[in-house]
């Protein structure tokens, strides 16, 4: 009976919106980054962070005032909450349950709510036990005031601060992937430091030398020197004492090179990772944004003209050439694959991208692109490039909404421009230069008063807006200027008009305010 009654509550918890809303805001300040709210949760936590070891220090020789000791509460609380936030959203304990009891209802077998438990219970104590958590707790628990020795441990909340750095943490990391050759060089520094300091021991340690009058003062020398500190308080007195010193400062620089080149070395392997990890969280602050899948010749023109007409752009390119030259034009451009399914994903095409244009010189690679994002939004608009007619329908197939045709679009703008050079290049101006009048589409869109009324009810004249034509319901055939007594208009309809920036979108806010000027 109890274990249903669990179940039932994990079923409750999994439809209620008011939990889903609490985890996705829990997520949202801790984990997501990039996320405005986590922004400003991690620089309010580094500010209580930085303040209370302040008063820390503060009070060494100063009497704090009560309403001091009330803020220090007031930030234990928001780390205990903070602690208690990561706990939650660490592991969703009610899913493993409703996952335990769904399988053992499809293979026929009794449900054992403490097996679920066990899981729950694992899960949870890897998470309280992990480094990062051990530090908020040691953070936390000598907040107790009457235990003045446990003071000390309140430094640890500076390494708080790594959590709210990501740059921080990928120079942590640095140590943590080269733990074999620093612990290599670790060892080998203590060794010679026990070495040296047995020799002066040995030496000097039985009368000699005033100042080695045990063999922590020897192994105190032996840490100085082999560090070219050398403060001269401890100094060798026989010549085997000099002799181990001379071999200890070249010890020392040899070991301290040895530790920089590595450290050197790694941090430049690791500027690109700390690039790549920026760009991508600065491209999930983006909204409705254009997802530009390769910036070679294509691309630049592309972007160039999309940046005039003040779109947010997002280019995806592992070429280094292509990259360097959109960081060095302020583009957010990520290095990486862009039919990588997984970063699709991360930068939430589904949730904040307008149109994908996949721009491959390789049709192959274009393909891959359609399929990888068709895989996550059906619905999304992609537009491809096709350099050989012969994949077009592949093109089509795989799920491109528009297909740009590199030879057939370029023997029709030659065409163009033999025919009627005029008349071309002023269209040509209208379409690429966006000087003056625009072309641009309006859609009717869900609750419009205009859904159902005829299309010389708009009054186009009014915004100084030309009326071209219009594609029915969301279809792909286009209408030129069908009659607008018999035309009915619907919901996902399309009109083509020509006008001015301005007045276009007041046409847009016209059409779905009542049919009120505004």
């Amino acid at each position: 009976m109890f274990a249903k009654n669990v179940v039932n509550l994990a079923y409750n918890i999994e439809n209620s919106k008011l939990y889903h809303k609490f985890h996705n805001f829990l997520v949202s300040i801790l984990l997501d980054s990039g996320s405005k709210a986590k922004t400003i949760f991690d620089f309010f936590m580094i500010f209580l962070v930085i303040s209370t070891v302040g008063i820390l220090i503060y009070e060494v020789r100063h009497t704090i005032h009560m309403h001091v000791i009330y803020y220090e509460y007031f930030a234990v609380a928001i780390f205990i909450l903070e602690w208690i936030g990561r706990l939650i959203v660490s592991f969703e304990s009610h899913k493993q349950i409703i996952k335990d009891f769904e399988e053992s209802q499809f293979l026929n077998r009794p449900y054992h709510l403490s097996q679920s438990l066990k899981k729950i219970t694992k899960a949870k104590l890897s998470h309280i036990f992990s480094l990062m958590s051990i530090i908020d707790l040691m953070a936390i628990l000598p907040s107790y005031r009457p235990l003045r020795i446990l003071r000390i441990f309140l430094l640890f909340r500076l390494f708080k601060v790594l959590r709210y750095t990501s740059s921080l943490n990928q120079f942590i990391r640095v140590f943590v992937e080269k733990k074999l050759e620093l612990l290599l060089l670790l060892f080998l520094y203590l060794l010679v430091i026990f070495f040296s300091s047995t020799v002066l021991y040995i030496y000097e340690g039985n009368g000699l030398n005033e100042n080695v009058t045990s063999f922590w003062d020897a192994l105190y020398w032996g840490f100085i020197t082999v560090s070219t500190i050398g403060y001269g308080d401890i100094s060798p007195v026989t010549d085997p004492g000099r002799s181990v010193t001379l071999v200890l400062i070249i010890t020392g620089y040899t070991i301290i090179a040895f530790f920089t080149s590595i450290v050197t070395n790694t941090i430049n392997e690791k500027l690109d990772i700390i690039k790549e990890t920026n760009a991508l969280s600065n491209s999930k602050k983006l909204r409705n944004f254009i997802l530009v899948c390769g910036y070679g010749n294509a691309g630049q023109v592309l972007v160039k003209y999309l940046r005039k007409n003040k779109y947010d752009i997002l280019i995806i390119d592992k070429d280094p050439v292509a990259v360097e030259l959109a960081q060095r034009q302020n583009l957010h451009i990520l290095k990486d694959d862009a039919t990588d399914l997984n970063l699709l994903k991360k930068i939430d095409i589904k949730k904040h991208c307008k149109t994908v244009v996949a721009l491959s010189d390789k049709d192959s690679v274009n393909l891959s692109i359609i399929l990888s994002v068709r895989s996550i939004d059906r619905n999304i608009n992609v537009i491809a490039r096709c350099n050989r007619f012969k994949t077009r329908k592949k093109l089509k197939i795989a799920g491109a909404t528009h297909i740009i045709d590199v030879n057939e679009t370029a023997a029709l703008v030659a065409l163009g421009h033999v025919k009627s050079p005029i008349a071309f290049e002023a269209i040509d101006e209208i379409l690429i230069d966006f000087k003056g009048a625009l072309l641009s589409d309006v859609e009717i869109f869900e609750h419009s008063p205009f859904i159902g009324k005829k299309l010389n009810e708009i009054d186009f004249d009014q915004y100084n807006i030309k009326f071209i034509g219009m594609m029915h319901n969301g279809s792909d055939e286009f209408i030129f200027n069908p009659n607008k007594d018999t035309t009915i208009l619907q919901q996902k309809d399309v009109l083509i008009v020509l006008g001015y920036e301005r007045t276009l979108h007041e046409l847009q806010t016209y059409l779905q305010a009542n049919g009120k000027l505004i």
